[in-house]
């Protein structure tokens, strides 16, 4: 029934009722490769990830990512709350070498014991989730060596003046001070910032400091002993 209703009408419900988000929402509703996700993604390759690594990715949508990530990790695993998404990415499993398995998950418990992966990435998905805090420390639980986030810069020209972000099936959007001080409560985490700096289509520049034309956050949250 829910697939039958209207995009605007859905995204509407999304508003009203963001627990509902994955039942109504599905990155297949309007399919495209977005330059800023992959720009984080090359990140996580040139920072992140070592020849040889086992990595998750969360929320992983089309699927693109972890064609990125395959360029240097030797096994994959992704997993979503979207179903249409997992089913039409099944192909992966046969098409993509190194990838072990394409799955629905809850969005609250991800199902694998800990440090099961060396990395984690999660990319333009936390903004979604209700109870962000923690999906952060479940990304920390199943990752040995790192997690890698990116989520939107809370931009002026994407937020409403009532604070709330233009993107309907955004739950809310962070400034950098923000967002830093929600990591900051992270126990047994190293907090290292990236920024990618540039306009939507790009290109991009990685940054370590925010900067005016910064689109994305996309800090490396590094396990501590």
């Amino acid at each position: 029934m829910i697939d039958k209703v209207d995009k605007r009408f859905r995204k509407l419900l999304g508003r009203l009722f963001p627990g509902l988000f994955s039942r109504l929402y599905s990155t297949l509703d309007s399919p495209q490769r977005v330059p800023v996700q992959e720009a984080a993604y090359r990140l996580a390759v040139k920072k992140c990830v070592q020849s040889g690594d086992r990595a998750l990715d969360v929320g992983f949508g089309l699927g693109y990512g972890l064609e990125i990530l395959g360029s240097k990790a030797s096994a994959l695993v992704g997993i979503d709350v979207d179903r249409k998404a997992v089913e039409s990415a099944q192909r992966l499993v046969r098409e993509l070498a190194g990838v072990e398995a394409i799955r629905v998950y809850d969005g609250q418990h991800i199902p694998y014991t800990e440090a099961s992966f060396d990395i984690v990435t999660c990319v333009d998905v936390i903004e979604h989730v209700p109870d962000y805090t923690a999906l952060l420390l479940e990304m920390m639980r199943v990752s040995r060596r790192a997690v890698l986030v990116s989520t939107p810069n809370r931009r002026p020209e994407y937020t409403r003046r009532n604070g709330r972000p233009r993107n309907p099936w955004h739950l809310r959007e962070w400034s950098y001070v923000e967002f830093d001080g929600i990591l900051g409560q992270l126990p047994g985490v190293r907090v290292e910032w990236h920024f990618l700096n540039g306009p939507w289509d790009g290109p991009f520049e990685v940054g370590t400091e925010i900067a005016e034309n910064t689109l994305s956050l996309t800090p490396i949250l590094w396990r501590v002993a």
